[in-house]
């Protein structure tokens, strides 16, 4: 007998009402297993507890709230303290994506909670998963927090950084204070600042919270650091213990470093004949001032870098100096260095130098694009994908032109390129208003834009676009070997055909490519993802694909039927009614080729096809019509009146049982969503006027329907 998910749930808290879990101390909680062997996950793992502590950080604090809709995001955490260390701090971790436990978000510092949760582990993290059936239990206000703990960083990592179980297990979660460090070093994306003590031993303090910021330049000191314990293990990479201050508040800084910011050029795009003016604004303090400023510059490949002093303008914190003009084609980097009284230096850019390259022609995708990834690891030897951005990164560009690859009416978001470049060629446009005309082959220019980095992804922000007309000549795909994507990372080899429109087949043209995994990663970020390429035995050697999901940092098309799971139908966006659904297998899905976008997301490369015609000769998917989303009228269901101004009425045969009935936006928002049995009437005068798509299902049949509202 098949029992409905939502029975068993009801009954679960219904038994779970009945009998309360055990009630345990945070102690028991963050005891491990077995640290010899390098288990750090709780003795009481997958245990369904209670557990008081007062609150010491909100979810309107953490780095995540909000990603996904503010109270409805779907990851929100608190830390709960106890009085006595070791083994006093708790992640509390809320997962779903409603509004649940109710009171769970409006927690504040001070308040000595009790939650009911699970037991769980992520990443290094012992941590609560809340039961969202329960509200938090609020048995006092205005409790003072108990104070930090002093620690060193050796208590909690290795002198090199990395994470020593043993002795900084019973840190994880809890309140402590570091002292005597400085900056080495700062990454945002998210944010990571680099300390080391005067010992030498390396540690980090992580953005967790929105309240730290990155107002801390190398040389910064730092008298004392407070904040959470969070162990972090990452799947590959250096497993740490990072400190997570909730607010500056809680950087207590000793003797400050020039404050450098707003490095810019004029001209952004020069041509051949145009020396440019380089400005910057360095501040120091009345005890501490600005000694020096100098640019640093060098052309090409070399890092061998050319001094200019800096002067200052008039009595305000701006400093300038002017390069020379370069023959067309120089790659143009650099970076200033201030100097205060004291001694103490700032290097700015922190990541990567500024950069342009000569063009007679004015603004270029290919220009603004273009990077040299050994200067940029030579500039910072530890390489990371941060120092893979654009040179004219926060500056304005204008009368860009290109055509373009993708529009809002196929993948959903505009990308153009620049005929005739085979790399650095394509870039994502992000426009002020909506323009639903705009068509792939339309030839356009970008009259202005800003130029950012949207999590190592190059784009073209608040930008105005003008049609000039269909291109002479479409767009053809670049063709590109799978094994430049092995492993999902290789940053330096698929940076020059970033968000261009490339083409994957197998490097035999006489085979065809394969869904070596159906499902990449369970991860939130990456559940839609499956992965084509050549080999069913090494899955790594493939590009990951994504399609059927848009939400406000996940981006893909809804009009491409092969997905790795049905639920995307409805979820993260509607995918277009008109078109099969189908889902993909491993190994039994084959295709000739495929093409889309290539673009980076979550910190991986992945390939965005744009519509089901992007994906050649595709066989063995399932594509179940019965099920699908082909047709409108699979199940008999009458809607009317349609066209309709106020009431819309639902008439099904009472055969069909119970009948679901969602009603959507074109954009994919659920607007209504009921179950009724033989007829329903619903009042939808107060809906702007406009098309909607209606929804129907029973436990055997699907259908679906265009409802205008005049």
């Amino acid at each position: 007998m098949r029992v409905r998910p939502i029975t068993i749930g009801l009954m679960m808290g219904w038994l779970s009402a009945q009998t309360p879990p055990p009630l345990v101390t945070i102690s028991q909680i963050q005891t491990p297993q077995n640290l010899a062997t390098g288990n750090d996950s709780s003795v009481l793992h997958g245990q369904y507890v209670r557990v008081r502590g007062v609150v010491a950080t909100e979810c309107a604090w953490h780095r995540h709230f909000g990603v996904s809709g503010g109270p409805t995001s779907k990851r929100c955490s608190i830390w709960l303290l106890d009085t006595n260390p070791p083994y006093r701090g708790l992640q509390i971790r809320r997962q779903n994506v409603s509004n649940l436990p109710s009171g769970f978000t409006e927690l504040v510092q001070g308040q000595f909670v009790e939650i009911r949760g699970t037991v769980g582990y992520f990443q290094g993290e012992i941590q609560l998963n809340v039961d969202t059936n329960f509200s938090p239990l609020i048995l006092n206000i205005g409790v003072p927090l108990p104070p930090s703990t002093e620690i060193e960083l050796d208590d909690i990592n290795f002198p090199n950084g990395s994470h020593n179980m043993l002795s900084g297990e019973q840190w994880q979660g809890s309140f402590v204070k570091v002292r005597n460090l400085t900056v080495t070093g700062v990454q945002t994306n998210p944010l990571r600042i680099s300390v080391v003590d005067a010992n030498g031993n390396q540690g980090l303090i992580f953005g967790e919270f929105k309240g730290l910021s990155n107002n801390y330049p190398v040389g910064t000191r730092l008298d004392s650091v407070k904040g959470i314990v969070l162990h972090f293990r990452p799947s590959s990479g250096t497993p740490m213990y990072e400190i997570c201050p909730w607010a500056d508040s809680l950087m207590f800084v000793g003797n400050p470093v020039p404050s450098v910011s707003n490095l810019r050029r004029n001209p952004v795009c020069p041509n051949a004949t145009a020396s440019v003016t380089v400005q910057v604004d360095v501040a120091g303090s009345s005890s501490d001032p600005i000694t020096e400023v100098k640019l640093y510059w060098s052309t090409g490949a070399s890092t061998t870098y050319t001094s200019i002093v800096m002067s200052q303008v008039a009595s305000t914190s701006t400093y300038q100096a002017t390069l020379p003009a370069q023959p067309q084609g120089t790659y143009v980097h650099y970076f200033v260095v201030a100097k205060d009284q004291s001694g103490d230096t700032v290097k700015f850019p922190r990541f990567e130098p500024q950069s342009y390259r000569v063009n007679n022609d004015g603004c270029r995708i290919t220009d603004i694009q273009y990077v040299i990834p050994s200067v940029l690891y030579a500039y910072n030897p530890s390489g990371r994908r941060d120092y893979l951005g654009s040179g004219y990164n926060r500056l304005d560009v204008a009368n860009v032109p290109g055509v373009v690859t993708a529009s809002e009416n196929d993948l959903g978001y505009i990308h153009i390129q620049q005929p005739g470049a085979s790399e650095w060629a394509g870039i994502w446009v992000v426009t002020t208003s909506q323009m639903p005309n705009l068509q792939i082959g339309d030839s356009v220019v970008v009259t202005s834009a800003v130029v950012d980095e949207y999590f190592g992804l190059t784009r073209l922000r608040d930008a105005q676009v003008s049609r000039i007309g269909p291109a002479s000549a479409p767009i053809s795909p670049t063709l590109l070997p799978l094994n430049l994507v092995y492993g999902d990372t290789q940053y330096a080899a698929t940076e020059p055909y970033e968000s261009m429109l490339v083409r994957f087949r197998h490097s035999n043209t006489s085979q065809r490519l394969t869904v070596v995994q159906r499902q990449v990663s369970t991860q939130s970020p990456h559940q839609g993802d499956y992965r084509v390429g050549m080999d069913a035995s090494d899955p790594l050697k493939g590009i990951r694909v994504l399609a059927g999901r848009q939400t406000s940092n996940i981006f893909s098309s809804l009009k491409v039927s092969y997905v790795n799971d049905s639920s995307w139908a409805t979820t993260d966006g509607l995918i277009d009614p008109l078109i099969p659904l189908c889902v993909v297998y491993d190994p039994t899905t084959q295709l000739d080729s495929l093409q889309g976008i290539l673009t980076y997301q979550w910190n991986f490369i992945k390939l965005l096809p744009r519509y089901s015609p992007d994906l050649f000769n595709v066989t063995g998917s399932s594509c179940d019509l019965s099920s699908s989303m082909l047709t409108d009228n699979a199940l008999p269901m009458w809607v009317g009146p349609n066209p309709t101004s106020g009431l819309l009425r639902l008439d099904a045969p009472v055969e069909l049982g119970p009948v679901k009935v969602s009603l959507y936006t074109l954009q994919g928002q659920r607007l209504i969503e009921e179950t009724f049995t033989t007829s329903r009437e619903w009042d939808l005068s107060t809906l702007p006027a406009g098309t909607y798509l209606l929804k129907a299902n029973t436990d055997r049949l699907l259908g679906f329907w265009r409802v205008i509202k005049l």
